[in-house]
């Protein structure tokens, strides 16, 4: 006998076509999603002291380079050479230099442990000619090569070495000495030197109160040289032909007039310059000069009056905010920037034939204003004049152009120049990180190296715990004691109120 087979109804099979359609789009929209997140993701660095977070410098070093870098780590973890306790912060370092190198295209890492493998061991010592109980990292690109030693990429307290112990380690610097190397490997005939003006009470990068200065500007790979325009040899003073920029770092005397004339003669032929002013020196012609160029120094201090409750205080040390008008500060938006002892305003003159030509880059925060009755002469103490004093913003550093394109990233022989109205804040006592971010800026943006602006490598400082013995003992007892005991207390009582 014949069976006839029943047929589903119209609606379930239409049911069960949506619902596999629906699945398909799910899956689809699933992985396009999976796909697109391979290439855009965010990291982040929740670490204390933010050791595993690249700074722009060095994201921006592995961005741009033109061919592969090969790092060979010689290290033996086991070794008791000194160095040895910063193989894991390293290759974590490493690691975080590979993924900004086109995610590990451009940059890879190759382990030689000594003892696991003496035959290569004794190769690349042959090679590169370094003792076999060092640790070092060998840094190769374009056909060149630099060798650094583990133990530099440390700084130690030697403290305890007068009692017989190891050293003790305090901070490591494994980023700002790898970025150094790989800007001096990878621009290694940019011979970029800046000049100093010496003889009217400046500052000189490298020594004593600029020490970290120039310990900044050596890792950049950039030269520092005086330069006294008072003892020059033809009896003409002039800047020399290969100066990428001059600094004039806090002039406490005025400059003489052939000295301006150099300086003159410098700028209308394409200079750079960058001026940190004194606010405690007479400098009549140097500010006339400035005045020319398009930022006229004011002769006040940036002041704020705080209320003490039966008195007011005056602060002086200014905290600045950054525009985001230049290529200098674009990256420092959102900073805060602290320019301490005393600061003088600028009045940077607007064109509006250039209106590029001049722009502020730092202006002090809501509160501080210019204030022209500062000395306290009369012994009323300061106030301000609303007509004469300038009231928010303030701008307390500016750039301004001359000649060429009025863009901070193009360069076609157009003079520059970066006005600070402080030199204080570059001095070792007072040098803050974000400081340090806008002078090595400011820098590389005047001698034409705008694709390292932004933060500099930090040293990660190491966050230590001094506990006392009875504090030690307390946190004994709540770790093996109370911690557990409460733990079994509560799984006893939930046991006992599941049976009820």
């Amino acid at each position: 006998m014949k069976t006839l087979r029943k047929e589903r109804p119209l609606n379930l099979r239409t049911v069960r076509l949506r619902v596999s359609l629906q699945i398909l789009a799910a899956l689809v929209v699933t992985v396009t999603l999976l796909c697109w997140s391979f290439n855009h993701y965010r990291r982040f660095d929740c670490s204390r002291s933010r050791k595993f977070e690249l700074s722009n410098q060095s994201k921006e070093t592995m961005w741009n380079l033109a061919s592969p870098v090969k790092i060979t780590v010689y290290f033996s973890p086991s070794s008791l050479a000194t160095g040895s306790e910063l193989y894991g912060d390293i290759m974590a370092m490493l690691r975080e230099f590979q993924f900004y190198a086109h995610h590990f295209r451009n940059l890879s890492v190759d382990r030689i442990d000594p003892l696991k493998d003496p035959a290569r061991a004794r190769e690349i010592q042959s090679r590169y000619k370094f003792s076999g109980e060092e640790n070092v990292l060998i840094v190769e690109y374009g056909g060149r090569s630099s060798l650094i030693p583990v133990p530099e990429m440390g700084e130690y307290d030697t403290a305890p070495t007068k009692f017989g112990e190891p050293p003790r380690l305090v901070a490591f610097r494994g980023e700002q000495v790898l970025t150094s190397v790989l800007i001096g490997l990878i621009e290694p005939k940019l011979n970029k030197k800046v000049y100093v003006l010496q003889g009217h009470g400046e500052g000189f990068p490298g020594l004593p109160p600029l020490e970290l200065v120039g310990q900044n500007l050596k890792r950049q790979n950039i030269a520092v040289a005086p330069l006294n325009l008072s003892q020059s040899a033809q009896g003409l003073p002039s800047i020399p032909a290969d100066a990428a920029m001059v600094l004039i770092a806090g002039p406490h005397f005025d400059l003489t007039e052939p000295e301006l004339r150099a300086l003159q003669a410098y700028w209308n032929a394409g200079g750079h310059l960058m001026v940190l002013l004194d606010p405690t020196g007479e400098t009549p012609a140097l500010d006339s000069f400035l005045s020319e160029a398009g930022i006229t120094p004011k002769n006040d201090r940036v002041l704020r009056l705080i209320n003490l409750g039966n008195s007011m205080g005056i602060l002086r040390d200014v905290t600045g905010e950054f525009f985001a008008d230049s290529e200098i500060t674009s990256r420092l938006v959102g900073l805060n920037v602290l320019l301490a002892g005393n600061t003088r305003s600028l009045a940077p003159r607007l064109s509006p034939e250039h209106p590029g030509a001049t722009r502020p880059l730092i202006r002090a925060i809501h509160g501080f204003r210019g204030c022209s009755y500062y000395a306290n002469t009369d012994g009323n103490g300061v106030h301000f004049d609303p007509v004469k004093d300038k009231f928010f913003p303030v701008v307390i550093a500016a750039l301004t152009d001359l000649g060429g394109i009025h863009d901070d990233r193009i360069s076609m022989g157009s003079s520059r120049m970066v006005v600070v109205g402080n030199s204080e804040f570059l001095k070792d006592k007072f040098l803050g990180g974000t400081g340090l971010d806008f002078f090595s800026s400011a820098v590389n943006t005047l001698i034409d190296r705008t694709r390292l602006v932004g933060t500099t490598p930090k040293t990660k400082e190491f966050f230590t715990l001094n506990l006392d013995e009875q504090q030690v003992r307390f946190l004994a007892l709540w770790t093996t004691v109370a911690v557990p005991l409460a733990s079994a207390l509560l799984g006893g009582l939930v046991l006992w109120r599941r049976r009820r």
